[in-house]
């Protein structure tokens, strides 16, 4: 059913004027500027989808969706752009095609007061809930990108314990120091804990190594993902740092005396669900820091919201489930980051930049519709939940339906909730994804309640650089042989040295000078 012009009026009136800049014409200033746009999309965008004209209305501005299919995107927009259509506002779906994209000449450069001045609520909620992710958009210490920023990449990934394994042994308390982890795994691979009468017990297997880098601060054994670190002057790899050095000291020294499950190099998922550590759910090991934290949550262990806005029990998570499935008896319980040598806790935090968006470079010659275009991103970081999410969704009431404000909790109104591109087709593609606001969900809060939000290990650099993509998959084979050999005992830990002459010669070097020197401009 098409909305009434006057309920098309109230909406723009009402649930969107809060926050933001009203666009509205003012003076010599009757132009509407035509403002084309290129994001992500499921479905093609009509011309006269409904979104598109709120935001106009809203904005005082005409909208055009340049259609572009997702699975070929940026095949499809380097078309477009070597044709000389650069769209306004662009979407990049990968992150690290930024600096492709401004060496091109096709992205307008910002500066922060435009930012301030036209996208006041998207300043503040990156300044507030992403500190440092704006920076991340600059080239040679000029603003190009504006980041999406995950909101739930906030919670680093789970410790997660065998919990009736623990008491067999007689630990009551998750551990919260390297210390107390070490005594732990030592009693699952000695003591029994399944009480067969075997020793067929370890403490952890590869996924579990998160825990104990984590506890040294670093993360360099990630099978697909760099973490870089600042050391001095310089931006180094995690990998060859001297905390990674002195983890695998201890690991090795753990899987001499048998605590590490030896088939560790093949890893703890055996196939299927990739979240799944059947090592752990077969009883095979009492820890790991594999997934995420709720796929761990067994029932019950937080109040959840169900479809009609009541508070309810949760269900088990995706893992959580098979273990229960397997074991019955089987319990859990969710540790914090540890504290290493140096007092501070800390465990892998996924990265929470997810990609960029960018102004049109042709947007340049016209200061009001770069600063309509600043201004369309910022209804998408209005603080009122109900706002933004109409942005994006449309209208509460036609397309879902709000059941529990506390929780910020939403359903889809059918036939949308079996829709999943609907919100394409109704002009959603404006809005920005992205937006990390503190998550109010029930599952979100018991992470807080956990204290996932603090321990996590970040990476300053969070796109992939050319020289480091350029020689990743030589470095990881490198590394890989090198910790997996010291890990084993085939090589000594002195080996370390060896291994990071190597690892420099084969492009480390030259990745962590590009490391370094992309740091240094973003300043």
């Amino acid at each position: 059913m098409i909305l009434a012009a006057a309920a098309l009026a109230a909406i723009a009136s009402g649930a969107w004027a809060s926050g933001g800049q009203d666009g509205a014409a003012t003076g010599a200033e009757t132009k509407r500027p035509t403002i084309t746009v290129a994001n992500y999309q499921m479905e093609p965008t009509p011309e006269d989808a409904e979104l598109l004209k709120l935001y106009g209305d809203k904005l005082s501005a005409d909208y055009k969706v340049i259609n572009i299919n997702h699975d070929k995107y940026h095949e499809l927009l380097n078309v477009k752009l070597a044709s000389g259509e650069i769209p306004d506002l662009i979407y990049l779906r990968q992150a690290d095609t930024l600096g492709t994209y401004v060496k091109q000449g096709v992205v307008a450069k910002l500066t922060e007061d435009m930012i301030k001045q036209n996208a006041p609520d998207l300043y503040k909620m990156l300044s507030s809930y992403a500190p440092g992710f704006l920076e991340m958009g600059k080239i040679n210490g000029v603003q190009y990108g504006i980041p999406a920023v995950s909101p739930t990449n906030i919670f680093h990934i789970p410790l997660v314990y065998r919990a009736d394994w623990m008491r067999k042994v007689g630990v009551t308390k998750v551990p919260e120091t390297l210390a107390e982890f070490e005594s732990l795994m030592y009693k699952f691979a000695k003591e029994d804990p399944d009480g067969n009468g075997k020793n067929d017990t370890y403490g952890l297997s590869r996924d579990g190594f998160f825990a104990v880098f984590g506890a040294f601060g670093v993360v360099p054994f990630h099978e697909k993902t760099d973490y870089w670190m600042k050391q001095g002057d310089k931006v180094i790899n995690h990998t060859a740092s001297s905390n990674a050095r002195q983890a695998l000291e201890l690991i090795a020294k753990w899987y001499k005396d048998g605590v590490i499950d030896p088939e560790f190099v093949t890893g703890e998922n055996q196939g299927g669900y990739w979240a799944i550590s059947h090592a752990l759910i077969n009883g095979r090991i009492g820890f790991t820091s594999r997934a995420n934290y709720y796929h761990w949550a067994m029932p019950g262990v937080y109040q959840d919201v169900d479809a009609a806005g009541n508070r309810a029990p949760n269900q088990p998570g995706a893992v959580a489930k098979e273990l229960i499935a397997l074991n019955p008896k089987a319990e859990l319980a969710l540790g914090q980051a540890l504290k290493g040598p140096s007092g501070v806790a800390g465990i892998m935090e996924f990265n929470r930049l997810m990609n960029f968006y960018v102004v049109g470079k042709l947007a340049e010659q016209d200061p009001a519709k770069l600063a309509k275009v600043l201004q369309t991103l910022n209804l998408s970081a209005n603080p009122d939940y109900l706002t933004r999410t109409s942005v994006k969704y449309g209208q509460e009431g036609k397309y879902w339906k709000l059941v529990d404000p506390a929780s910020e909790t939403m359903n889809m109104i059918p036939p949308y909730d079996k829709d999943q591109s609907y919100w394409s087709r109704i002009g959603g593609v404006l809005a920005m994804s992205g937006t990390p606001f503190p998550p109010k969900a029930a599952r979100e809060q018991w992470a807080y309640s956990l204290k996932y939000d603090q321990g996590g290990v970040k990476s300053v650099i969070q796109v992939g650089l050319p020289t480091a993509m350029k020689y990743k998959a030589e470095l990881m084979k490198i590394r890989d042989e090198a910790y997996i050999s010291i890990i084993t005992g085939a090589k000594p830990v002195s080996y370390f040295d060896e291994f990071l002459q190597k690892y420099m010669a084969a492009g480390g070097a030259e990745a962590e000078k590009e490391a370094t020197e992309f740091i240094k401009a973003q300043m």
